[in-house]
């Protein structure tokens, strides 16, 4: 079930990225098209800061189709409130609709994994035993946000304003749970593909 979401969802995301960047080839006059400052740039590099279920640094390599249509290679990782690290790898389309403004389309594989430190407090605290969870699932779905971007020749910045990653299936999870050093291991396959914001991501990067 979840390989034909994936796959239908990978061909709406062809579909629109073709239909966005036959958009942006039409528009020869405005804010975009023959005045986009993009004109001539054929790879991008970005790097940034942000907020994805905790802080994230990421980081993305992307080819020009056009000045306004960009297909990219994506890499997060973030620090999440309650399960320690997630790493996300994806490929994205980023479409200019003038200038400044743009959307991302992607999608997301994310792996999630460390020590869930509420659990390990809240289990300590009322059976009095040294305790420690460990758990490691992945998920994959995608990711839309909109942002901006703000040019001076070879040289941008830019920020994703708001955005949502939503996975359409998740993993078994891997749980180890150790107290006072008696460690026993399970798997959980009742996790749901939760949804998640990504907010104010702001990057630097370089067009050549």
């Amino acid at each position: 079930m979840w390989c034909k979401k994936a796959f239908n969802f990978a061909v709406i995301f062809v579909a629109m990225s073709v239909s966005f960047s036959a958009r942006a080839a039409d528009e020869a006059t405005g804010a975009v098209g023959s005045s986009s400052p993009r004109i001539g740039r054929k790879v991008t590099f970005d790097a940034g800061y942000g907020y994805s279920n905790g802080i994230a640094r990421f980081a993305s390599g992307g080819y020009h189709i056009n000045p306004d249509w960009v297909v990219e290679g994506y890499i997060e990782e973030a620090t999440t409130v309650f399960f320690g690290h997630s790493l996300s790898r994806g490929i994205r389309s980023r479409n200019f609709w003038t200038t400044r403004l743009h959307t991302n389309l992607g999608l997301i594989h994310r792996q999630t994994y460390g020590e869930n430190k509420f659990l390990d407090l809240m289990t300590s605290s009322f059976t009095g035993k040294d305790t420690r969870y460990e758990i490691s699932f992945w998920d994959m779905g995608p990711e839309l946000s909109i942002g901006s971007q703000w040019h001076w020749g070879g040289v941008h910045a830019g920020v994703d304003w708001i955005g949502v990653y939503w996975p359409v299936y998740v993993s078994k999870a891997k749980i180890s749970l150790t107290e006072d050093d008696v460690k026993t291991d399970k798997t959980r396959g009742d996790l749901k593909p939760d949804p998640s914001a990504r907010l104010l991501r702001v990057y630097l990067g370089v067009s050549i």
